[in-house]
């Protein structure tokens, strides 16, 4: 899979999860970061800065999917390793 297809199926999935996905641009003066997973009222909310890297917005959106239970659900394999890899970091 592409980079972009890989960002459009994380996507997908977190809408699956009932979590929004927003690409804003930052202002690196303000924020450090590329962004990643809050919780507004309740509801899960990915931030992704909209001027990052697309290999950038992968990793933040795959760390924040991690924090989910995924196993039910179908994914690629190549999708689901992205995820996993992300939940190893977090656990080590």
């Amino acid at each position: 899979m592409e980079p972009p297809e890989v960002l459009r199926e994380l996507e997908k999935l977190a809408r699956r999860l009932g979590m929004r996905v927003r690409h804003e641009p930052f202002d690196p003066r303000l924020i450090e970061g590329k962004g990643g997973l809050c919780w507004v009222h309740g509801h899960p909310i990915v931030m992704l800065d909209g001027g990052a890297p697309i290999l950038d917005k992968i990793g933040v959106l795959a760390e924040a999917l991690a924090r989910f239970d995924i196993v039910p659900l179908y994914l690629p394999p190549a999708l689901r390793q992205s995820i996993e890899r992300r939940r190893t970091v977090r656990s080590a």
